[in-house]
């Protein structure tokens, strides 16, 4: 479970806690892929949020997967103040620390 606050010193009933979806952690179609821990950060360039958990999933696409929809899910929860996240990326990071995908917030819709 990844639980993403909007950095905004929210109190804890405001975080917005996500599970990955079903099946992203799935194994690949060859079978070879070994799962992995991915974290989802997100960031302004100045303040981060630091995702402590991090997921388990099978390749960085399916992370990629998850996290696009944890970013819908989020914007989805408070629609009328999506501006909020404007300027703010979610950093895809893997279990070494290093950033392997960006997403940034303001370039997605909500659904």
């Amino acid at each position: 479970m990844v639980t993403f606050t909007n950095g905004k010193q929210a109190p804890a009933e405001d975080a917005v806690e996500i599970d990955p979806p079903a099946g992203t952690s799935a194994g690949s179609a060859t079978g070879l892929s070994a799962p992995a821990r991915y974290y989802f950060n997100l960031t302004d360039g100045d303040s981060m949020i630091r995702d402590e958990e991090g997921i388990t999933a099978s390749s960085l696409q399916a992370a990629v997967v998850s996290a696009m929809e944890a970013v819908e899910e989020l914007r989805a929860q408070d629609p009328l103040n999506s501006d909020e996240w404007q300027g703010w990326q979610l950093e895809i990071v893997d279990a070494s620390g290093q950033a392997v995908q960006v997403i940034p917030l303001d370039a997605l819709s909500a659904h």
